[in-house]
């Protein structure tokens, strides 16, 4: 790997001779491959060596394809990397058990980090996923509906437009956007669009996130800042400034010597460094802050208007498709039902007035007059009702059906029917007997060959 001169020379300072060439050597190395599997979609575990820590995450011994996969369409598991999935370690340190929370995920495309949150929480709690780009932002939609919880929102805006809910999130995850320099064996255009320059931009970046993003933070609430990079300039000198701009605390979180988990200390600022020659991962770096000083008493204003509660006389129509323990039935002015926990149902309308909601709970599909047209969402949710005709698919019949090749199946069930792989659903079809009308979105279609 053809690496920057300037680059290599920031790094000097960090480690001895050798193990900066025990570093440089990992880079020219093939990164590994790690899966997150979904708890309440599989019980079947993938063989190989386990990441450390996350108890979900495997590394695999190569890589697959996984869209030749119908449980990856499923949601029975997410590709994420092994880095990363610290994250969830991390959580289980400031919960301390406790998942009655609003977590933020300031810039959470595609989803990795998400969708590690939404399986750690398992339906308690709520999940704010946020994402600035629009069209990310409808891939990290995806991403959540396949993990199948209802407890998630995924919003659509700039950091500076949550500033109106003030101590709001008990806890936010930003993940900053940043040089990538852990990255660079996975992504060859990180090598080429990294300079000085641009790691003094991001740090400056990162610094007005931070900035607009905190006063939606709890008296007492955890910040969880992480990158994907080495330099201080974005990692460990950044959690200096929140300390001394902001008055936030450090936190320090325990870890195992076993792991190759470099701790960083600067002044009262402590990070957590993952190198690729000492860790099986990429790079990455992460950090938590608890906010120690107050906020001004804030009340939040309520939508009546995006979306209300559905029409009493409409909930027996929809209601035998769906668990509805512990759940409500809202819909939305275009017409969209959604599942939303009863607990949190204020919250829908509070973050609807203040934010552009791309998707509330589960998505269950609209109504045409007393017919309801379920949405693909439901398909993947683990909330749907059991009582929903099914039909199992074998993997070449599922992957046609994921391609939109299959014309019918052997099922006496008419109307609408989910297609199932070995138990999951991987979307809806109408059963004509003779052939079958496919709705699976055309967007997520396979679109390689599948010989």
């Amino acid at each position: 790997m053809l690496l920057p001169d300037s680059f290599i020379q920031s790094l000097e300072p960090k480690f001895s001779e050798e193990d900066l060439l025990a570093l440089l050597a990992a880079l020219d190395q093939q990164a590994p491959t790690s899966i997150r599997v979904n708890p309440n979609k599989t019980s079947v575990p993938f063989e190989g060596e386990k990441v450390l820590w996350c108890p979900l995450g495997t590394y695999l011994d190569e890589r697959p394809i996984f869209t030749l996969d119908p449980s990856f369409h499923a949601g029975a598991y997410y590709v994420q990397e092994a880095s990363s999935m610290f994250i969830w370690h991390i959580l289980q340190q400031i919960t301390c058990k406790n998942k009655d929370i609003r977590i933020l995920d300031l810039s959470a495309a595609p989803g990795g980090k998400s969708t590690l949150i939404a399986a750690f929480l398992n339906h308690e709690g709520l999940l704010v996923a946020n994402e600035i780009v629009k069209n990310r932002a409808y891939t990290l939609k995806y991403n959540l509906s396949k993990e199948g919880y209802s407890n998630v929102v995924v919003t659509n805006n700039d950091p500076k437009d949550f500033t109106a809910l003030e101590d709001y999130f008990d806890i936010i995850l930003v993940d900053a956007p940043c040089s990538g320099e852990g990255m660079f064996r996975k992504d060859p255009n990180a090598i080429t669009e990294w300079s000085p320059q641009n790691v003094t931009s991001c740090a400056v970046r990162q610094q007005k996130i931070l900035a607009d993003i905190l006063p939606t933070l709890k008296e007492g609430g955890h910040l969880i800042y992480s990158t994907c990079t080495y330099n201080d300039d974005e990692n460990i000198n950044n959690v200096n400034y929140s300390i001394k701009e902001f008055g936030m605390t450090s936190v320090q979180i325990e870890t195992e010597n076993t792991w190759g988990i470099t701790e960083i200390q600067n002044e009262a600022a402590i990070g957590y460094q993952f190198y690729p020659h000492k860790t099986h991962g990429e790079g990455f770096f992460a950090a938590v802050l608890q906010k120690t000083s107050p906020n001004n008493t804030t009340k939040w204003r309520i939508d009546d208007k995006n979306i209300v509660d559905l029409d009493k006389k409409q909930i027996p129509i929809v209601a035998p498709w769906v668990n509805l323990a512990q759940k409500e039935l809202l819909i939305d002015k275009v017409g969209n039902i959604h599942l939303f926990p009863s607990e949190y149902k204020e919250d829908a309308r509070i973050l609807s007035h203040y934010l552009r909601l791309i998707y509330c709970g589960t998505t269950l599909g609209t109504l045409n007059k007393t017919v309801f047209i379920p949405d693909h969402s439901l398909a993947l949710s683990l909330d749907r009702s059991i009582d929903i005709p099914t039909v199992e698919l074998n993997k070449m019949d599922a992957l046609r059906y994921l391609k939109r090749e299959l014309n019918e199946v052997d099922s006496p069930h008419k109307s609408w029917v989910l297609a199932t792989y070995q138990g999951l659903g991987i979307g809806w079809l109408k059963n004509l007997g003779n052939r079958i009308n496919n709705y699976l979105p055309a967007e997520y279609r396979i679109l390689m060959k599948i010989d």
